[in-house]
């Protein structure tokens, strides 16, 4: 009995090992299936992920190619205003997933060059694009904005900063429509926005009234000939609200010193800053004195300057000085910062200091001075942000920014945005900085910076340098390498040829020799170009031996196209859209313009779009200046347009040319920071 007994426990036993071997062996099997179901979840969820954003992104195609035979259909290909809104409802029968959520959408139709483009704005809360609201990201910065703050009688949200925290700390910098903005004040109906920098350079208007001014028309589509050049070429307008500008004149006191600057101090009670009688509701406005205030420290009491808006440039503002017995007409506030205490025609900003300590500053001018002009929109307040942390090097790019993928064509890029372009043949040395909005860069030729400043009617894209050349050849340039006069002719004999100073050093000059040498002139040269020899500064960009053309790469040089540029005269103290005439009537100096001369390299011209100073560096105009035989126009390193001598020899070149329509994209998003890089 013992013996069976022992016999069965052996056999339960080993009954019993081979089934703890079993479960030994399924607990290994559960722990490989979950180490495979930890890896391969990703994996699976990721492919998930990827057909549905890879079928919303189809829905969207489907969406724009229904809204494209709509057009064709109902309008027949017809653009009755640019850009166009098709509202999505008008969609509905020709789509089979149509639902609620679309109602409120809409398809957009730009009509860029010849090249229409079709875009649906529920692709801007594409959820795989998204990385939150720009409201939210901005109050997200509690050291830099003041909540539930009262301007012109409605209850805000307003950011504000020093000038030296604004480039590194301040996290309100957005890139919207090839510009970079930076916001001024939230609430939950819009954001308020203002460009970096100025724009444009351009007079203010016959008077001191924003209704009835230039720069209003510049602005804004008010329907009269040539105006609105900035709004007409913005992206993505249905995401612009109407404003609320206040024109009220500011309730300051200012008080006259002996060397004629100003010291201005802000009563306390604020009261024209706090309430508003007189608005206006423009697409486009300027900034008011009353941003200036609240900028500071986002109260109202005082106005000490140095905040995150002042500049090193001369700008309009929308406020008007208040008339007194010194300056018995209206005049505009303007913006600058320096110490310009010792300049006249300043109004100073009493910080509490003496006065000869004061370094803040803002000035009135008279409203014929050319001066810059610095756009404010308001933006829908549920705009959402699909990259950037906010900064002035990586700022919040808006969803509603198109994407353009490879092979797209350049002519449908928005305006502002930015290529590279090829300077391979340049002369060894470190050419440039792409020094835009204070963006420095380091030189690279083979990847020089430009910015398309417009879309032409064939297709074709003007683009600009994004800087002013720089290390040129000492035969070239006076100065640093830097600047390079638009005629200059030294006769040591001084026979009545001279134009400039003797030696480029400044200690004789004549501006004589200048005569009818300042009219833009490819042809003025032969061989090599050299100052001293007199060429026209068209010669040395065009068709010098040692040409800036020559400067740029075969490639680039493929992808350039001849140009009939119009030479309007510059016009100072009158509407710029006179520019836009080009009218020959009368004889040389006084008539409006000198013509065309065709080149295939330009510059700049008075009243377009990017012509303004976001170099802080002097540089030339195309233009003539009015009403003189020698003087050529400018806009000069405080912001404001002028005339300058032909012979000057301190101010930049900054080359314009015009690139053939079929040029495409090869890589890049079109911002500063990471441009396009292209292929003809």
């Amino acid at each position: 009995m013992i013996m069976k007994k022992t016999s069965k426990n052996k056999e339960k036993s080993f009954k019993l090992a081979t089934l703890g071997f079993t479960l030994i062996e399924l607990l290994a099997v559960i722990v490989i299936l979950a180490v495979i179901a930890l890896i391969a979840t990703p994996m699976i969820m990721g492919v998930i992920d990827g057909a549905r954003k890879g079928a919303l992104e189809r829905t969207f195609d489907n969406i724009e190619h229904a809204a494209e035979l709509y057009f064709y259909d109902e309008y027949n290909g017809h653009m009755s205003e640019n850009p166009m809104i098709i509202p999505m409802p008008e969609l509905k029968s020709m789509l089979k997933n149509y639902n609620s959520d679309m109602d409120s959408e809409s398809v957009v139709v730009e009509e860029k060059g010849d090249i229409l483009t079709f875009y649906y704005t529920g692709r801007d809360n594409n959820p795989y694009k998204t990385i939150g609201k720009l409201k939210d990201k901005i109050e997200e910065d509690t050291n830099h904005i003041k909540m539930n703050v009262v301007v012109n009688g409605k209850t805000v949200n307003k950011v504000y900063g020093t000038k030296s925290e604004k480039d590194s700390v301040m996290k309100n910098y957005v890139w919207y429509s090839g510009n970079l903005w930076q916001v001024l004040e939230t609430s939950d109906n819009y954001i308020k926005m203002v460009l970096a920098h100025s724009i444009t350079s351009i007079p203010y208007g016959s008077t001191s009234d924003w209704n009835t001014s230039w720069v209003r028309k510049w602005l804004n589509d008010t329907g009269d000939a040539y105006s609105g050049i900035f709004y007409n070429g913005l992206d993505r307008q249905d995401i612009i609200l109407d404003g609320n500008f206040c024109l009220d004149e500011v309730n300051v006191t200012t008080v006259l010193k002996t060397n004629n600057s100003h010291v201005v101090t802000v009563p306390t009670s604020s009261t024209k800053i706090t309430s508003c009688n007189n608005k206006v509701t423009d697409k486009v406005g300027l900034l008011t004195f009353e941003d200036y205030v609240y900028a500071n420290t986002g109260n109202s009491a005082t106005y000490t300057g140095g905040s995150f808006l002042d500049e090193d440039e001369l700008m309009w503002t929308m406020t008007k000085y208040t008339k007194n017995s010194t300056y018995p007409t209206t005049l505009v506030w303007t913006q600058f910062y320096d110490n310009l205490d010792s300049k006249s025609g300043n109004l100073m900003v009493d910080t509490g200091g003496t006065v000869n300590s004061v370094t803040k500053s803002s000035t009135f001018r008279t409203n014929t001075y050319g001066l810059g002009v610095r756009p404010v929109i308001y933006i829908k307040s549920d705009v959402n942000v699909r990259d950037g942390n906010g900064t002035k090097k990586d700022p919040f790019i808006l969803s509603v920014n198109q994407e353009y993928t490879k092979d797209t064509a350049l002519n449908q890029v928005t305006i502002g945005e930015y290529i590279y372009l090829d300077e391979g043949n340049a002369p060894s040395g470190n050419h440039a900085s792409a020094i835009v909005n204070g963006y420095g860069i380091t030189y690279n030729k083979n990847k020089v910076q430009y910015r398309v400043i417009d879309i032409l009617e064939d297709g074709s894209i003007k683009v600009e340098r994004a800087d002013v050349l720089r290390g040129l050849d000492s035969s070239v340039s006076i100065r640093s390498n830097v600047y390079v006069p638009f005629y200059y002719k030294w006769d040591n004999s001084n026979t009545g040829n001279t134009c400039g100073c003797e030696n480029g050093t400044g200690e004789t000059c004549y501006w004589g020799g200048c005569t009818n040498n300042n009219i833009y002139n490819p042809s003025v040269g032969s061989g090599s170009y050299a100052y001293t020899e007199g060429e026209n500064l068209g010669y040395y960009l065009n068709n010098a031996s040692n040409s800036y053309y020559n400067w740029l790469s075969d490639t680039t040089k493929s992808y350039i196209k001849e140009y009939n540029w119009n030479l309007p005269v510059t016009t100072h103290g009158n509407d710029y859209s006179d520019m836009y005439r080009y009218t020959t009537d009368g004889t040389y100096p006084s008539r409006k313009s000198d013509g065309v001369v065709t080149a295939k390299i330009g510059l700049p011209s008075y009243g377009e779009r990017y012509s303004g100073n976001d170099l802080n560096i002097t540089y030339w105009y195309i233009n003539r200046w009015t009403g003189s035989s020698s003087f050529v126009g400018r806009v000069n390193n405080g912001g404001s347009a002028s005339g300058g001598s032909a012979g000057s020899f301190w101010d930049g070149v900054r080359p314009v040319m015009i690139l053939n329509s079929n040029i495409v994209i090869t890589s890049g998003d079109g911002t500063m920071s990471n441009p396009y890089s292209i292929k003809g």
